[in-house]
């Protein structure tokens, strides 16, 4: 692929992706769901944003006593 094809696809694709969470913030933004209970999303939020990392902490761990034995 060239450079010139990268690059449009790079730029096209940013678009996309801001135009995207942009609406979607916009969205569920004026759900009065979610205006009402704003920190307890934020809370849930971090949290399963922290989860792929615990379980690949616990994947390498498991891994890692594996080949100890």
């Amino acid at each position: 692929m060239s450079y010139r094809h990268f690059a449009a696809y790079n730029v096209i694709g940013a678009l996309l992706w801001v135009l995207l969470f942009t609406y979607a913030g916009y969205f569920f933004g004026t759900l009065p769901f979610i205006q009402s209970n704003l920190k307890l999303m934020i809370v849930g939020i971090i949290f399963v944003s922290i989860l792929p990392g615990v379980f690949e902490f616990i994947r390498h761990k498991r891994a890692a006593a594996r080949a100890a034995k």
